[in-house]
């Protein structure tokens, strides 16, 4: 890659710049050279890679089977504290990034969101000469995106910082020039106003199309029989919490033939939890009432028969996802619902494998590595994987974070698509309105507790409703 811009440029002027690029354009890369290229200043970067760096060390460092329980991790205030600079307080970012309610909770615990914020306070607390932000609304809820960009512009003022995005609207007004590369080629530097017309531009944030035809399928065996009148999934007085904190309590939910959900709620309400109490993945599961696909959980079966109809994409699959495989590997798993392959492989299945990499224009990085792949391609691999057996319940748990306009509007037309066509029912996670996702029918919506809390309540009350509503 080579681009005519160092941080001569970000230090030198009144400018304050942005990165704009696809998925797989270089963008990361390009933050990591510019790195490397200034050994002699300190600078930071907040990124997906840097947080799975922090979660690999967690994991490793796990003393699970020790304690006999989950093992939370170091607490958010111990990791802001671990490289912090001298003359620096932890206080300086608890109430600037709305850290109050979980500056003591273990990192294991913490939502996508309070990691994003972690890993800033982490950055910022070592004083650098200058910072790079690569994708760090992610996965933010907008209460708190809108906290976050606050916290950075005042830390612009301080710090030079290049923001790197593929989304415009999270470019904030402080931002004068952009720089817009794609193929790992520059397409455009310039001023911001003269970005936003540029063709080059226009071409990165225009949507994208996929074919009316899905791949193929193969018959799925023992397929679920829906009942008129009777719930695919039945969640009954649901209780979830970790170490005296509670997460749901009493959450009655039912989902029947034909309905397609979506979740939402602020970063930390306990929207994935809900996502692993159904897949079958949360340990508190099974001391729960629950029925899925017409029988109570924990009568017998085994994790295979549970996961045999569902299909799931996750930020938390994503960041379990660390064996070293292809591209192609990782679509195939979903066939066997297992992270990477360990049993043989018929060609009917490679086939419809390689019809899915066709489908989402990723054929070309079919044996490439998992890990070297950019966040978003590997995001979509994702999507390929839970698709692919042809799952009749598919849970997708913030399927658009980190992907580009294009390939952000291919997921939301192919999911589109699977519902028109009947082929699955959708639980579809997520707290971002800029996605158009009319294909939806009900909203499981966690909000803010008004008033006193009872011991043992959770911070957030459950209102279900039709979608859309403004008033569940």
């Amino acid at each position: 890659m080579s681009i005519e811009w160092s941080f001569n440029e970000l230090m030198a002027s009144e400018a304050h710049w942005a990165l704009v690029g696809g998925n797989g354009s270089g963008k990361s890369v390009f933050a990591k050279r510019l790195k490397e290229e200034h050994e002699d200043l300190n600078v930071q970067i907040v990124s997906f890679e840097e947080e799975q760096a922090l979660l690999e060390r967690e994991i490793y460092e796990d003393d699970s089977e020790w304690i006999d329980q989950m093992d939370p991790g170091r607490t958010m205030r111990e990791l802001i504290e671990e490289h912090l600079a001298e003359g620096v307080a932890v206080e300086e970012f608890i109430e600037s990034l709305g850290l109050q309610d979980c500056i003591d909770t273990g990192f294991r615990l913490l939502s996508t969101g309070e990691r994003r914020r972690l890993m800033l306070a982490r950055a910022l607390g070592q004083k650098p000469d200058v910072l790079i932000l690569d994708e760090p609304y992610d996965g933010v809820d907008r209460g708190s995106i809108r906290q976050l960009q606050e916290c950075i512009d005042r830390a612009a003022e301080q710090t030079p910082t290049l923001l790197i995005t593929h989304r415009l609207s999270q470019i904030s007004e402080r931002i004068t020039h952009v720089l817009c590369i794609e193929a790992w080629k520059l397409v455009f530097m310039g001023r911001k106003s003269e970005a936003l017309s540029d063709p080059a531009v226009e071409q990165l944030f225009a949507g994208g199309a996929t074919s009316a035809a899905l791949p193929k399928a193969l018959p799925m065996e023992h397929p679920y029989q829906a009942e008129e009148g009777k719930a695919m999934v039945d969640l009954r007085a649901v209780t979830v919490g970790y170490h005296q904190k509670p997460i749901l309590k009493h959450l009655d939910w039912e989902i029947f033939p034909g309905e397609q959900w979506r979740v939402s709620g602020p970063n930390g309400c306990g929207k994935s939890t809900l996502v692993s109490v159904i897949s079958g993945d949360h340990p508190q599961c099974y001391s729960n009432e629950l029925y899925l696909f017409g029988r109570r959980r924990g009568t017998g079966e085994s994790i295979w028969e549970v996961k045999h109809h569902i299909g799931i994409m996750s930020t938390a699959l994503h960041q379990q996802y660390r064996v070293t495989v292809t591209a192609e590997t990782v679509v195939l798993s979903g066939f066997f619902d297992t992270i990477g392959v360990y049993r043989p492989v018929s060609a009917e299945q490679r086939e419809i494998t390689q019809q899915w990499l066709e489908f989402l224009k990723l054929d070309h990085l079919r044996m490439k590595n998992f890990h070297q792949l950019s966040f978003g391609q590997q995001r979509m691999l994702l999507i390929a994987r839970a698709l692919i057996k042809r799952p009749q319940l598919l849970i997708l748990d913030e399927p658009c974070q980190g992907l580009d306009p294009v390939n952000r509007a291919i997921v939301i037309q192919l999911m589109r698509t699977i519902v028109q066509r009947g082929i699955a029912q959708v639980i579809y996670i997520s707290h971002e309105d800029e996605d158009q996702v009319d294909f939806l029918t009900h909203e499981l919506r966690f909000e803010v507790r008004n008033g006193e809390r009872s011991e043992g309540d959770p911070a957030y009350v459950v209102n279900k409703g039709n979608y859309p509503s403004s008033a569940l």
